[in-house]
């Protein structure tokens, strides 16, 4: 069923070995010295491994372990410690681990029997209680590493909106979707990928609206990966894309908590990566990575005209470098007389060939732009724009550039960031150099034939098996309606066919209605 609906087996091709499991796969003891040094063994006893004895007379009742970078002593105290030091006071005796489980005030509590068990449950900040006397270890979920505030998304700020963003901690991540979407039908799948790093990884999407065969597709290739860490979404991202050897984003990562909100009521489904802020979100198009969720948040008359100019001018920067050169060099038969004059005046001191110019001219802003992403806050501004302009009337000035030519450069650095997603922003910069580097050879022709093989390769992409150009190729009216405008939310009854929902109405009653 799913090789029809993705019209071919998936081929997975594994890219690293599994790492040998050095942690003994054997049961726990009733000696308790014998647990703890098996587990100090197996750890390499660092130095931030923590153990402590809880006495009872003359005899150890239990020992906690645990690591005190990962803890939270706080909680550690108030839950734990101070429990069971009431209780053995209390008793006067020894206590088994029923009575030991019995004392604690802690909500959740996991019994574990197997030593390689216990050793991931202490480094994923659990602590570990060790009765005496028994074979079995109680593991408390306790961490305590410090979490970043949920403040706005610094990759996608708008003016009107929600201020929420996501962070590193991905149970954080969770309940904001919670917030969005109180519904009983949103469903939560947690896996551990990663042989080093067990990082959790959650697949959330509404039962009653993601496509049955894409939700199977993503367990199916997550299931895949062997990998030994796993530090960022993009890990991910990579390793599920349907077409590794491509410049253009296969999935869609965002920071935005309403924005992965709308993609789940659209039947898409998200994929959360602990200790990484970017979710994933798949299927994906090249028409939704233009669209941004602000858009919604507009009338759509204004909406609208904000998307004409995103497309228009994301499509000139990338394109205008090539014909620019092309006319100038190449094909300069194809310009008004005029223009061609204008040209030759402000050349006429420039000592290079005109490809030349522009390629030291992009490399110079490629250069200034890099460096400002990583100049102290208070100096970005002050050294990015005072240091481009100074730059740029420095190379006129001296006649190494024309200025039509900075102006140009200008313009299509500015233009490439029209794009809502930055994955894309980044592609496009690509095609600007290959546009560019066919009008320098080849002039107005190459730069069109390159333009049809960048399509022709866009339109053989596919993202879990919706293909990358819809809802344009192939054509779905209903959704062509939704892409160069944005439609009103009385005329949006449908839902996007394109990701083929297993719900298709949206609105209700409410359609068409005065």
């Amino acid at each position: 069923m799913v090789r029809r609906f993705f019209r071919g087996p998936y081929q997975f091709t594994r890219l690293y070995k599994k790492p040998a499991i050095l942690l003994e796969e054997r049961e726990f003891t009733d000696d308790l010295d014998e647990n703890l040094k098996s587990l100090k063994k197996n750890l390499g006893d660092p130095a931030d491994l923590v153990w402590r004895r809880l006495e009872s007379g003359k005899e150890t009742t239990a020992v906690i372990l645990y690591f005190e970078t990962l803890v939270d002593r706080d909680l550690l105290g108030r839950q734990v410690i101070e429990p069971l030091n009431r209780r053995l006071h209390e008793v006067k005796g020894p206590l088994d681990a029923e009575d030991l489980r019995e004392s604690l005030t802690f909500p959740k509590v996991l019994a574990v029997t197997h030593l390689h068990q216990a050793v991931e449950r202490l480094l994923a900040g659990d602590v570990l209680l060790l009765p005496a006397g028994a074979r079995v270890v109680l593991a408390l979920p306790l961490l305590g590493v410090p979490r970043r505030p949920v403040d706005e998304a610094p990759t996608e700020k708008g003016i009107k909106g929600p201020r929420e963003g996501f962070t590193e901690t991905i149970t954080d991540n969770i309940g904001l979707i919670r917030r969005y979407i109180k519904d009983p039908n949103l469903r939560l799948e947690k896996k551990v990928i990663g042989e080093r790093t067990k990082t959790e990884v959650a697949v959330v999407y509404l039962n009653d609206l993601a496509n049955p065969d894409i939700v199977a597709e993503v367990r199916k290739r997550l299931e895949q990966i062997e990998i030994d860490g796993v530090l960022e979404s993009n890990y991910l991202g990579e390793l599920i894309a349907d077409r590794r050897w491509t410049i253009f984003p296969l999935v869609q990562e965002t920071e935005r908590p309403d924005k992965v909100a709308a993609a789940l009521l659209e039947g898409r489904v998200v994929i959360f990566v602990d200790r990484s802020p970017f979710t994933i979100i798949v299927p994906v198009t090249s028409n939704e990575l233009y669209q941004s969720q602000v858009d919604f948040y507009y009338n759509p008359f204004i909406a609208t005209m904000l998307r004409l100019i995103r497309a228009v001018g994301t499509i000139i920067a990338v394109t205008l470098p090539g014909f620019y050169l092309s006319f100038i060099s190449v094909n300069p038969e194809l310009l008004p007389q005029t223009f061609i004059q204008l040209e030759a005046s402000s050349r006429i001191q420039v000592p290079l060939p005109a490809a030349l110019e522009m390629l030291l001219t992009f490399f110079a802003f490629e250069v200034l732009r890099e460096s400002s992403i990583r100049f102290p806050a208070g100096l970005n501004l002050i050294i990015g724009v005072g240091g481009g302009i100074v730059m740029g009337l420095a190379a006129i000035n001296a006649g190494l550039v024309s200025g039509i030519t900075v102006a140009v450069v200008v313009f299509c650095i500015l233009g490439t960031f029209n794009t809502s997603n930055p994955s894309k922003e980044q592609a496009w910069r690509w095609v600007r150099y290959l546009l560019f580097a066919a009008g320098a050879v080849f002039g107005f022709m190459g730069v069109i034939a390159t333009g049809v093989l960048v399509l022709a390769h866009m339109a053989g992409l596919k993202s879990f098996g919706v293909s990358y150009l819809a809802p344009w190729a192939p054509p779905l009216p209903v959704d062509i309606a939704d892409a160069p405008v944005r439609l009103p939310w009385w005329a949006s009854y449908r839902r996007p066919p394109t990701y083929r929902p297993r719900e298709e109405d949206r609105l209700g009653k409410t359609e068409g209605e005065k």
